[in-house]
């Protein structure tokens, strides 16, 4: 006879450091889509537009984000946001956030659409956010069955 151990999944944090906006209002709900016929368990990418601000030195990031309606709570959405710097190949500095939140090992068919409103830290980030071109935003699922991503260029005005 053979025992099996069913293990809890693992929970995985990315890289960074955790930049997590302390007012609820930083993610509202703007809408609800349902699929008809769910057919993937993938995250969907985010869609994510960034503005510099030189006279501030500041790097805001409108991020919109879909998730399964099962890891909205008291309607809230817990989640985190972790800021991560790299060196990219030429040798400058990149930035990317990571928006982590526990995804259910099964999609439902009602996804909660949320605009998540946050700022870089330029006090961690090496390369001056004057610098930036682009940012990398990924929705994480920290238990972890999947990621997704997106590149957007940072519009300065």
């Amino acid at each position: 006879m053979t025992n099996i151990t069913i293990k809890e999944p693992k929970i995985i944090t990315p890289p960074g450091t955790n930049i997590t906006p302390k007012d609820e209002s930083a993610a509202v709900s703007i809408g609800k889509l349902t699929f008809q016929k769910t057919k993937s368990v993938e995250v969907l990418s985010p869609y994510v537009e960034a503005y510099y601000d030189a006279k501030k030195n500041m790097l805001e990031i409108n991020a919109v984000v879909y998730v399964d309606s099962t890891t909205i709570k008291n309607d809230v959405l817990d989640y985190q946001i972790f800021q991560n710097t790299y060196i990219d190949i030429e040798g400058d500095s990149q930035l990317q956030f990571f928006i982590v939140y526990d995804m259910p090992e099964e999609l439902s068919e009602d996804l909660f659409i949320y605009e998540i409103i946050f700022h870089a830290d330029a006090d961690i980030f090496i390369g001056g956010l004057s610098n930036l071109e682009k940012i990398q935003t990924f929705l994480w699922d920290s238990d972890p069955i999947a990621s997704r991503g997106t590149e957007t260029t940072v519009q300065h005005g």
